[in-house]
């Protein structure tokens, strides 16, 4: 794995963290809430490495899941070309 990306998955795993004790969460209740085993929990907090499902019920869990979708939807940095290829379904080979 490149440096940024590991970079970024620490990232990912300090601001999981923060908004898990910001909810007043222990880890045990977090992995209850996101019907998640604790080991998941640990394991991401101390190594940033997760599945997307499971990453995505911590964010349900968090209540961060509407600012990751409307990130996934924003489109600003697509051009016009990579917009109009994705409105006619083009497929790409």
């Amino acid at each position: 794995m490149k440096a940024i990306e590991l970079e970024y998955l620490d990232q990912i795993r300090h601001l999981m963290k923060q908004r898990r004790v910001a909810l007043n969460l222990r880890q045990e209740a977090a992995a209850r809430r996101a019907g998640v085993s604790i080991r998941t929990i640990q394991h991401f907090e101390q190594t940033g490495q997760i599945g997307l499902l499971k990453l995505l019920k911590l964010m349900v869990a968090y209540r961060m899941e509407r600012k990751f979708l409307a990130f996934i939807n924003d489109r600003t940095d697509w051009t016009i070309e990579e917009l109009e290829r994705a409105e006619t379904r083009k497929q790409v080979r």
